[in-house]
């Protein structure tokens, strides 16, 4: 999401938000900082860069170089991580912290050599991270523009997180913790807020080109990117995808239609479906929801036990309605192909109930309706226009 800032001006950003928030993360400010506003240090010359890659044996990767190249170090990243070691004290994870390595090894059997976890990972990687979690670098994973993958390997989570592909990924994605926990006030979070209203009315013209915004925006701590993504996942067919809709934080979220008339009946289907029932996720969202919605889920769980099914009321969309009932006199008579026509021909009438609302998710947790919506007809919905 941040790939139009250079590498000096996403350094700038961090080090203005790091400067208004040193004494709550603990960075001791020097006169320096204070006046300059910068907190990285002197740029890495050719000399020590050149040394770093004698002593590693190894031709660092562009962008971290490039990095180098303006501080040669920096003093924040996120969590436990720590500082990013300068050039001269980079080295692999065997030789600087050869115990972690030793501890994975021991009790876990044997590890398929190119394993992008536990000991192989942690044997051909280079530390950054000065910290108790640790930043890596991994020469076993090279793009075709000779970017090595990054990842984080911490005390808290068992083993690798997620690799991205390069050092310049991976410190956004710490930069992204760091703006979400530390920073409520950076200008970052407005630049992802646009981002994200921009990919949304790109996903309701039907372009599916910027869906991606949505899950990277989540890392920022954008509740609106939470909802949209999970309705994305739940559209493309990932498992339990509907789950999700009830580990939203509510309270933040504020009482929305969307959440309470759509995303909820969905969550609820979801829980009680006797196929695949999930009654203690259910149990939970409501013990932890704000009064409204916990109502709205205990109403939305006694119809469902009481009459086996949901039924999707679209009459805030007129038009749309009407195509829909249309539909559900095809397939009432078995003509599924013709009902979900009826459906596609609808939609650019239909109207989003707030901000938060993807598409019309009714149609996936209507009991009449859900069974004809296919995994290629949920597709479909995603790549169609919705809403004029």
């Amino acid at each position: 999401m941040l790939g139009h800032l250079s590498w000096r001006e996403l350094l700038r950003r961090w080090s203005r938000d790091a400067v208004r928030h040193a004494e709550d993360i603990g960075l001791a400010l020097t006169a320096e900082m204070r006046s300059t506003g910068w907190i990285g240090g002197p740029p890495a010359g050719a000399g020590a860069l050149d040394e770093a890659e004698r002593r590693i044996g190894r031709v660092l990767p562009t962008s971290y170089r490039r990095f180098l190249e303006l501080t040669d170090g920096w003093p924040v990243t996120s969590m436990e991580f720590g500082a990013l070691r300068p050039s001269r004290t980079i080295g692999w994870v065997a030789d600087l912290k050869p115990e972690l390595v030793s501890i994975w090894r021991e009790p876990r059997g044997e590890w398929p050599s190119d394993a992008n976890d536990g000991p192989p990972l942690l044997e051909r990687s280079l530390l950054l991270s000065s910290g108790s979690d640790n930043f890596l670098l991994d020469p076993g994973r090279i793009d075709p523009t000779g970017e090595w993958a990054s990842c984080g390997f911490t005390n808290w989570y068992p083993g690798a997180g997620k690799h991205q592909p390069s050092f310049r990924a991976g410190m956004e994605e710490h930069y992204a913790a760091f703006v979400r926990f530390q920073a409520p006030e950076s200008e970052t979070h407005a630049e992802v807020a646009q981002q994200v209203d921009s990919a949304y009315r790109a996903s309701l013209r039907g372009d599916r080109g910027q869906e991606d915004v949505f899950e990277s925006a989540r890392s920022f701590g954008s509740l609106r990117a939470d909802v949209l993504a999970a309705q994305v996942h739940e559209l493309t067919g990932r498992y339990r995808a509907a789950l999700a809709f009830g580990r939203f934080d509510l309270d933040s979220l504020g009482p929305d239609s969307t959440v309470l008339d759509d995303l909820l009946p969905l969550f609820v289907a979801a829980c009680l479906n006797r196929r695949d029932k999930h009654q203690r996720a259910l149990d939970r969202a409501w013990r932890g929801a704000p009064a409204q919605y916990g109502e709205r889920l205990r109403q939305l769980a006694a119809q469902y036990q009481d009459t086996g099914g949901l039924d999707a009321d679209f009459s805030y969309a007129p038009g749309f309605a009407s195509g829909v009932d249309r539909a559900r006199t095809f397939i009432r008579a078995g003509h599924h192909d013709e009902a979900f026509a009826e459906i596609l021909a609808a939609l650019p009438l239909w109207k989003p109930l707030s901000s938060l609302h993807l598409a019309p998710m009714g149609l996936l947790w209507d009991r009449e309706i859900g069974p004809i919506v296919t995994h290629e007809r949920r597709q479909r919905l995603l790549s169609s226009p919705r809403t004029s």
